[in-house]
C-alpha cells in the first residue's frame, strides 16, 4: 500500500517537474525571441531618426551662409552618414528573415541613389548655385528620400507586425502548456480516485464488516454508525485515518473546482490579451497613417515658406494653415488617447460628437486636400442657402473624406478631378465623392473596407499601407451611417456616403 502511494507520489513529482521543465524553457525562448525583436525595432528607430536628421541637414544647405557655415554642415552630413552606416550593419547582424533582407537591401540601394542626388545638392550650394541646388532638392532628391522613406516607412511596419506574430505564438505555447497542467492535474485526480478505490475494497469493506459484527456482538442489532472515532485500539485508528481520507477527498474535489475557476479564469485572460494585441495593432496602424497625413500638410506648406522662390508677400495664411493642421493633429491625438484608455474594447471612444456643418467641413477638406495635392481639382457641390448642419464629430469626418481623396489621387493616371457633392434627405445628408482613378475591380469592393487590405490592381501605382479605407468605414460606422461604392475599372469611383443628421447612440454600460 505504501509503496503504491510513494510510486504515485514520485510519478506525479516528475510529470511536475517536467512540464515546470518544459514552461520555463519555452518562456525563456519567448522572451530571447521578443528581446531581438525589441532590439530590431530599436535600430530601425535609431536608422528612422539618422535619415530624418541627414533630410534636414541637406535642407539647411539651402540658405544662404557663409563657407565656414556650409563646410559645418557637410561635416554634419558626413557625420550622419556614419552613424547611418553604423546603425545599418548592426541591423544586418540582428536580421535573420530573408523577407526582411530584401526590404532592407532595397531601402539600401534607394538610400544610395539619394544620396547621390542630395551630394549634387550639396556641390551646388558649396558652388553659390542656390537657385539649382533648390530646385534639384525639391525634385530628384525629394522623389529618391520620398521612395528610399516609403521602403524603410513598410520596413517598420513590417517588423512591427512580426513581434505581435512572435506574442500570438508565445500566447499559442502558453495555451498549450496550460492544457498540460490541466492534463497533470486530470492525471492526479485518476490517481487518487484509483488509490481510493484500493483503500476501499482492502481497508474499508473489512472494517465496515468488522463493526457490524462487533455491533452484532455486543447488542444482537445490526448497527452501522458506532462511537469508533475514539477508540484507541487499531479499529480506532483505522477508523480515524479513514475520516482522515474521507476529509481528503472533500478536499480534491473543493481543489478541482478551484483549479477549474482557475483554468476558466487563464482562459479568458488569454482571449482578453489576444483582443488586446489586436486592438494595439490596429490602433498603431491607424494612428500612424493619420499622422502621417496631417503631417504632409503641415510639410507641404513649411517648405513653401522656406522655399528661397517663394514670391509671397504675406506667409500668414500659410502659418494659419500649419496652425490649423496642428490643431487637428493634437484633436486626432486625443481622440487615440481616448480610444486606447477605453475600458471596452468592443466599443472604444473614438470621437465625440457636437454639432458642425457639413458642407463647411467639406469646404476644409477640399482646402486642405488642395494643399496636399496641388496638380488636383477638388470641388464641393451644395444647394445654395441649405442647412448642413448635423451631430458628429468633425475631426473624426475630416479624416474620413481627406483619405478618400487622398486615395483618389494616389491611384490616377490623369489629372486627379475629384468632385463632391452634398444632398439634404430629410433626416439625413448623403454625399457622393467621384473621381476619374484607375477604378476597383468588382472582386475587391467586398475587402477594401478591411484593415491592411491592398489592392492587387493597383500595386504599381502606389505601395498603400491598407488602412485609409478601414479608417473611413470606422469615421462612417461611428456615425451610424452608411457607405457604398461603386466602380469601373479605368473611368473611377463613386462613394456614396450616407449620414444621419441626428445619429442615435445606445447607452454604453455602466
Amino acid at each position: 500500500m505504501y509503496l503504491l502511494l510513494a510510486l504515485c507520489l514520485v510519478a506525479m513529482i516528475a510529470v511536475g517537474i517536467a512540464v515546470h521543465h518544459q514552461v520555463d524553457s519555452s518562456q525563456q525562448r519567448a522572451i530571447a525571441a521578443e528581446r531581438t525583436q525589441i532590439e530590431n525595432l530599436s535600430l530601425l528607430e535609431e536608422l528612422n531618426d539618422y535619415i530624418s536628421d541627414f533630410r534636414t541637414v541637406e535642407s539647411e544647405a539651402l540658405a544662404p551662409m557663409s563657407p565656414k557655415a556650409l563646410a559645418d554642415i557637410r561635416t554634419a552630413a558626413g557625420e550622419f552618414d556614419d552613424k547611418i552606416k553604423s546603425a545599418s550593419d548592426r541591423y544586418q547582424k540582428v536580421l535573420v528573415h530573408d523577407e526582411f533582407r530584401l526590404a532592407f537591401s532595397k531601402f539600401q540601394s534607394q538610400w544610395a541613389q539619394y544620396r547621390r542626388a542630395s551630394n549634387q545638392v550639396f556641390q551646388l550650394a558649396q558652388t553659390g548655385k542656390l537657385s539649382d541646388a533648390a530646385k534639384l532638392y525639391r525634385g530628384d532628391s525629394n522623389n529618391k528620400y520620398t521612395q528610399a522613406n516609403s521602403t524603410f516607412g513598410s520596413l517598420v511596419f513590417r517588423s512591427t507586425e512580426s513581434l505581435i506574430k512572435e506574442v500570438e505564438v508565445k500566447n499559442s505555447a502558453a495555451r498549450k502548456h496550460l492544457l498540460q497542467i490541466d492534463a497533470l492535474i486530470a492525471a492526479m485526480i485518476v490517481v487518487t480516485m484509483l488509490c481510493l478505490i484500493y483503500v476501499d475494497t482492502v481497508i474499508l469493506s473489512p472494517l465496515t464488516r468488522l463493526i457490524r459484527m462487533a455491533g452484532n456482538t455486543m447488542s444482537g442489532k445490526d448497527k452501522l454508525r458506532l462511537p469508533w472515532l475514539s477508540r484507541g485500539d487499531e479499529i480506532g485508528t483505522l477508523s480515524r485515518t479513514l475520516s482522515k481520507i474521507q476529509e481528503s477527498t472533500a478536499s480534491l474535489v473543493r481543489n478541482q473546482k478551484l483549479a477549474t475557476a482557475k483554468n476558466t479564469i487563464l482562459q479568458r485572460a488569454l482571449a482578453n490579451e489576444e483582443r488586446l494585441n489586436n486592438f494595439q495593432k490596429t490602433f498603431r496602424s491607424m494612428a500612424t497613417h493619420e499622422f502621417r497625413t496631417l503631417l504632409s500638410v503641415i510639410d507641404g506648406h513649411a517648405q513653401r515658406l522656406l522655399n528661397p522662390r517663394n514670391e509671397e508677400t504675406d506667409s500668414t495664411p500659410r502659418y494659419t494653415k500649419i496652425r490649423e493642421a496642428v490643431a487637428k493633429l493634437n484633436n486626432l491625438i486625443q481622440n487615440w488617447l481616448d480610444a486606447a484608455q477605453s475600458a471596452s474594447l468592443d466599443d472604444p471612444k473614438f470621437g465625440k460628437r457636437a454639432e458642425l456643418s457639413l458642407v463647411a467641413l467639406l469646404e476644409d477638406v477640399r482646402g486642405v486636400g488642395s494643399d496636399m495635392f496641388p496638380n488636383a481639382t477638388i470641388t464641393v457641390q451644395a444647394p445654395s442657402g441649405m442647412d448642413s448642419k448635423m451631430i458628429g464629430d468633425s475631426n473624426v469626418l475630416f479624416h474620413a473624406f481627406i483619405n478618400l481623396i487622398s486615395n483618389a489621387t494616389k491611384y490616377t493616371m490623369a489629372q486627379p478631378a475629384i468632385d463632391m457633392s452634398v444632398t439634404d434627405m430629410a433626416e439625413a445628408f448623403q454625399v457622393v465623392l467621384r473621381d476619374n482613378g484607375t477604378g476597383i475591380p468588382a472582386d475587391e469592393l467586398k475587402e477594401i473596407f478591411q484593415m491592411s487590405f491592398r489592392s492587387r490592381s493597383n500595386a504599381v501605382l502606389e505601395d498603400g499601407s491598407g488602412v485609409g479605407l478601414a479608417v473611413v468605414y470606422a469615421a462612417i460606422e461611428f456615425h451610424k451611417g452608411t457607405i457604398d461604392v461603386a466602380s469601373q475599372v479605368g473611368v473611377g469611383t463613386t462613394f456614396t456616403i450616407t449620414l444621419p443628421k441626428a445619429p442615435v447612440v445606445e447607452a454604453t454600460p455602466a
